[in-house]
């Protein structure tokens, strides 16, 4: 059994358990519900496809981080927990093998729901509004995909680095609530300590909206602005532009953040690897 075999059996796993159709609803409801809801506020006037585009921006950014750690987290440490995990590494199979399939696995787990979600929102937002841009509808759905991927890789590499569900569950927490809540409150209290006061909008130093930057959630928004024309970005100031004083280094241009999402996704479950390669498993 390879890596491809390990990937497949959760998969089909997630399906025996329910969880593959409670998050196909979800996403469904996500997508299509929550699309549709500038127009059945609208008074008079239809809105537009960029508008419910802009609208479902922010509940995507928000729950698909979600369900990419509650997909990923138990993924190794819960086999370790039920002792299944020896039957695993009892076939051909190597512990990179394990961590890949799963990875691969729960990826798909988080992927399949929001493809059928975003097909079904295709059809309401097309049905709803007027001025249906492919491009972008499809570039918010690889910004979901790639996303979903970042947590999941994120949530598995915790899960393969741990001993038990309970410390899986914290290590998800506190990385969820650090990265995607305190990030910048945390960058804010580090640039009053080293320049006295609290950081305004513009003219910021370059290391300050560098390590910024690092923070998935961060790095995710920015790639997004390579995939989507979002209504109102500018005034969201998703770039370095008009904020760094002085000229934009190329690593605070959107297509580097790129690099630093593919950086959350390798480097997360290379950690978990290597702890997880000279773990004894009891």
């Amino acid at each position: 059994m390879s890596w491809m075999h390990i990937a497949s059996k959760d998969f089909s796993d997630a399906g025996r358990s329910m969880m593959l159709w409670a998050l196909t609803v979800l996403l469904v409801l996500l997508v299509a519900g929550v699309s549709a809801i500038p127009y059945l506020l609208a008074e008079g006037t239809t809105p537009t496809f960029a508008e419910a585009l802009y609208f479902l921006f922010t509940p995507i950014a928000l729950l698909i981080p979600i369900i990419g750690l509650v997909v990923g987290y138990q993924a190794i440490v819960s086999e370790r927990e039920s002792g299944s995990i020896r039957f695993l590494l009892g076939l051909p199979n190597t512990r990179r093998d394990v961590i890949l399939g799963k990875v691969i696995g729960r990826a798909g787990v988080v992927a399949v729901p929001t493809l059928i979600g975003f097909l079904v929102g295709a059809v309401v937002i097309g049905a709803l509004y007027d001025g249906f841009v492919v491009a972008d509808y499809l570039g918010l759905l690889v910004f979901s995909l790639v996303m979903g991927l970042v947590y999941v890789s994120v949530a598995v590499g915790i899960s393969a680095s741990v001993s038990s569900r309970a410390k899986a569950l914290a290590g998800v927490l506190v990385f969820f609530v650090l990265f995607d809540f305190l990030w910048e409150f945390v960058l804010m209290g580090t640039y009053w300590v080293l320049e006295g006061s609290l950081p305004g909008f513009d003219g910021l130093p370059v290391w300050y909206l560098f390590v910024l930057r690092l923070s998935p959630g961060q790095a995710l928004t920015a790639i997004a602005l390579t995939l989507i024309e979002i209504v109102g970005a500018e005034g969201l100031d998703f770039t370095a532009a008009g904020r760094v004083a002085g000229d934009v280094p190329f690593y605070l241009e959107n297509w580097f953040a790129w690099i630093i999402v593919a950086l959350w996704i390798i480097v997360p479950v290379s950690v978990g690897y290597l702890r997880f390669k000279n773990a004894i498993l009891s």
